[in-house]
């Protein structure tokens, strides 16, 4: 299997000197599922985007940037999300990644009115797809985010969602699963984030966050469940 990163962002220093940059986090997370799976890495913002046959599948990461920005890579990125859509190229999307791929689809991406979602997010699961092997009777996994999908584009199927995040993980067709949580980050990587980005949040989601972090997730269940996404059959289309 070979995954192509499309890099969307890059952590602050502290936090990318201590576990790397956001594709060296996702490869390490998903290593720990599959050590066979190969990655390269796109840098979305500065170069140009991979053919849709350089890889098997791509992963939009998350970024500080908002889908509904109007900047040439976000519209370039939008453009390829399509093509791969429409192809039925197996696309992956966390947290911005999530945001944009649905944005590009005809979807809706609005700030959350509620603020930041900081901690572990606590998920009910909607359906159990094929794919979601070993099953789960919820998903709770590590999530920051002040954008959030607020309307599906038309085609689209909730797989869970949250009291905070109302579309926190879907399937486009057989071909697109996106997630606004990191399945890839630890608590560590949590806490340090956290630490560096303190001034953007109040006092109590602090607090929260602190003791959310600290519950049983399932992070790895989630990765595996990406990962069988990938290597299921794919349709001959995954547009409409």
């Amino acid at each position: 299997m070979h995954i192509g990163i499309l890099r969307c962002g890059v952590l602050p220093d502290t936090a990318s000197q201590k576990y790397g940059d956001m594709p060296d986090i996702i490869t390490a997370a998903f290593h720990t599922i599959d050590p066979s799976i190969r990655f390269s890495v796109f840098d979305a913002i500065a170069e140009p985007l991979p053919s849709l046959d350089s890889c098997d599948a791509f992963l939009c990461t998350g970024s500080t940037s908002s889908s509904y920005d109007n900047t040439p890579w976000i519209n370039n990125l939008q453009t390829m999300i399509r093509k791969c859509a429409n192809s039925g190229k197996k696309v992956l999307g966390i947290c911005f990644g999530h945001q944009v791929i649905l944005q590009a689809l005809g979807g809706k991406v609005e700030p959350c009115e509620r603020g930041w979602a900081l901690g572990t997010a606590f998920n009910e699961l909607h359906h159990q797809k094929q794919g979601m092997q070993p099953p789960l009777q919820k998903m709770d996994i590590l999530a920051m985010h002040r954008d959030q999908v607020s309307q599906l584009p038309e085609g689209a199927e909730l797989l869970a969602n949250s009291q905070f995040c109302p579309y926190f993980m879907v399937q486009f067709c057989s071909n697109i699963l996106t997630i606004q949580g990191h399945p890839e980050f630890t608590p560590d990587i949590m806490r340090n984030l956290m630490a560096v980005n303190i001034d953007n949040f109040p006092d109590h989601k602090i607090r929260e966050a602190t003791i959310s972090i600290e519950s049983q997730l399932d992070s790895y269940t989630v990765l595996q469940w990406m990962i069988n996404f990938i290597n299921q059959r794919p349709a001959q289309t995954g547009g409409k």
